[in-house]
């Protein structure tokens, strides 16, 4: 299987069979990793979380870049920006030895992962052989162009056969990582009620409490207890698995397939003829990068906002940079236009490496 028919088949699982277990299992994918103390100090240390704006941007970021990589074909332009600039804030970190290769590659495992994971708890149906064959193919060549070592794998020298031999050692490995590294720590837990605030942000208070214990009945033990949460209350679990149910039988059998105009989308097709930036298409807490058009700012959703007491695309004017983004300046303020050199030296690397194919090929 060639990367870009991994990449096709992948889309088409974000895109219409399960556009909402996948977005919402890459978010508890990054979450997922701040229960390992190692990364939880470092990403506590950039002070990104301090407060409630800078955490926001931090996670709009986060997510913008994850889809332009993952959203847009390999090796496009939007692909390898993505990757150059992920790269770059990455690298500072990973030159300085603040972030080690193993947290690298459990990190690369959670997305590859979670998403599996995810179908397979709450979809109406899990995902197939090809399609589990395909994440595989699909990640591995994503931890190539990010120039994570898979060293720690036991087919490292040998080579693995496909996809699914790949997925098979890297979940292997990522299970046994987490019960050496997956702790509880007072790091742990202030990053993940951060989280949590972002995630909640839009609920009116009185809800707040009610949404996050149904978002820490969804986690593992293991990840509850690194979080240094309390178990919730026996009723959110039932009510989860009861609502879980219902939907797998409405879609099973009463939904239809997803048409095409009906497809998830995060970003911006086109970039705007003016500026060359992008928009992003959806928000969780703030609208960073949402451009504030008569639908954004006066659609049946923003009204919804409004009632909750949210903030809708335009409000604050340009504090949330309406204007839309450019990929290759997207996280810290601070370093907002730096790393040129670096990225234009990681897009030239890319773009030596064979077009698309196999990456399991000698």
């Amino acid at each position: 299987m060639t990367v870009a028919d991994a990449h096709q088949i992948q889309l088409a699982l974000i895109e219409y069979e399960f556009p909402r277990v996948f977005s919402s299992s890459a978010f508890f994918a990054l979450f997922k990793t701040y229960g390992v103390p190692s990364i939880s100090k470092l990403l506590a240390s950039t002070g990104q979380l301090a407060d409630e704006t800078t955490a926001s941007k931090r996670a709009a970021d986060t997510g913008i870049i994850l889809t332009e990589v993952i959203m847009n074909q390999p090796r496009s332009s939007r692909n390898i920006d993505g990757i150059a600039r992920m790269n770059y804030l990455h690298g500072r970190h990973r030159k300085a030895g603040k972030i080690s290769d193993e947290d690298m590659l459990y990190t690369l495992s959670l997305f590859a992962l979670e998403p599996l994971r995810w179908t397979s708890c709450y979809e109406w149906r899990a995902v197939t052989s090809v399609e589990r064959c395909a994440t595989g193919t699909y990640w591995k060549d994503m931890g190539d162009s990010m120039a994570i070592p898979f060293s720690a794998l036991p087919s490292f020298k040998i080579g693995w056969q496909d996809g699914l031999h790949f997925l098979e050692e890297l979940e292997t490995w990522s299970l046994a990582y987490e019960e050496s590294h997956m702790a509880p720590d007072p790091t742990n837990k202030k990053l993940a009620e951060a989280t949590l605030d972002i995630a909640l942000f839009n609920l009116p208070y009185c809800l707040k409490g009610v949404g996050r214990n149904f978002i820490v009945a969804l986690l593992k033990p293991r990840l509850r207890k690194a979080m240094m949460f309390d178990e919730p209350a026996a009723f959110y679990n039932i009510t989860l698995r009861t609502m879980v149910n219902t939907r797998k039988l409405l879609i099973r059998y009463l939904s239809l397939p997803r048409p095409y105009f009906m497809r998830a989308q995060w970003n911006s097709n086109n970039a705007d003829p003016k500026t060359g930036c992008y928009h992003t298409l959806r928000y969780v807490s703030h609208p960073w990068y949402v451009e504030p058009t008569l639908a954004a700012r006066w659609g049946p959703s923003s009204w919804t906002m409004r009632l909750l007491g949210g903030n809708v695309p335009g409000d604050a004017q340009e504090k949330y940079f309406p204007q839309g983004y450019h990929i290759t300046e997207l996280g810290p303020e601070k370093l907002k236009g730096c790393g040129t050199s670096a990225m234009e030296e990681t897009k030239k690397e890319l773009l030596k490496r064979k077009a698309l194919a196999c990456p399991f090929l000698v």
